[in-house]
């Protein structure tokens, strides 16, 4: 990644869409540059001149999605523009992190990968570049692809997340990372929001950036109220946390 691509990767393709997602933008690239000295790197694979995807590469230590192991090197999110679909620039950003991770001298390559009709990296796709599943939860697996023989497969984290009430209180426990725009975007609406009920309300963070606490509760992304958790897969929208905790109130003052 050059100057130039800063802005393109660190809105994740979503160039002058929002102030919200520029102010998100700038977080993240913080952190990309915080962990560029333990070796995060990104990928860029231009088209006519012009940036038509990228991908990460990091130590499996610092990962924020996880998943557990060692001497491993993890991509977890590949991206591409649809406009270049089908011209090989997935397989050649997936090409450009084996190589990296080899640089590195890492055992081998990891990513997550789902089993359900939707085009968010499919399981499917990284198997016929070579990966094999190490661990399988439902629809989502960790696939890899090993260098070195004597590698120990990644596992998932146990989700050990328990509710801690307060009387009288509505509990929103937030677990969130920077390096992922939809997190990070839904995280600063949860503070918003959160903060328009007072004392009312009693906001928790949980940084999955943190190993520690990812480790600790098994969670990179996740928001939950009174325990429950309320999930959308785009960014949770401001509408929708607001009736949730809104309806916990509700609840409590029963």
């Amino acid at each position: 990644m050059t100057n130039g691509d800063e802005y393109f990767v660190s809105t994740c393709t979503h160039v002058n869409e929002s102030a919200e997602i520029d102010a998100s933008s700038r977080r993240r690239l913080s952190w990309f540059k915080k962990m560029y000295g333990r070796s995060l790197r990104i990928k860029i694979a231009t088209m006519n001149g012009e940036p038509a995807g990228f991908i990460y590469v990091m130590p499996v230590e610092i990962c924020p999605w996880g998943p557990l192991g060692r001497d491993l090197a993890v991509f977890p999110c590949l991206v591409a523009h649809s406009k270049v679909k089908g011209q090989g620039i997935g397989r050649a950003l997936v090409a450009a992190a084996e190589a990296e991770a080899e640089r590195q001298g890492k055992k081998g390559l990891v990513t997550y990968g789902y089993y359900h009709d939707f085009w968010f990296m499919p399981a499917p796709y990284f198997e016929k570049l070579g990966f094999e599943v190490a661990a399988r939860r439902g629809d989502e697996a960790i696939l890899w692809k090993v260098f070195d023989s004597s590698a120990e497969p990644p596992s998932f984290s146990e989700r050990k997340h328990r509710l801690e009430p307060i009387p009288g209180k509505v509990i929103v426990d937030l677990f969130f990372n920077t390096f992922c725009l939809t997190s990070d975007v839904e995280a600063e609406r949860v503070r918003e929001v959160a903060a328009e009920f007072g004392d009312a309300v009693t906001l928790r963070e949980y940084d999955a950036g943190d190993r520690e606490v990812r480790e600790r509760h098994g969670r990179s992304r996740g928001i939950f109220v009174n325990g429950e958790e309320i999930f959308w897969g785009h960014e949770a929208p401001r509408e929708g946390i607001r009736d949730a905790i809104s309806q916990a109130l509700t609840q409590e003052r029963k």
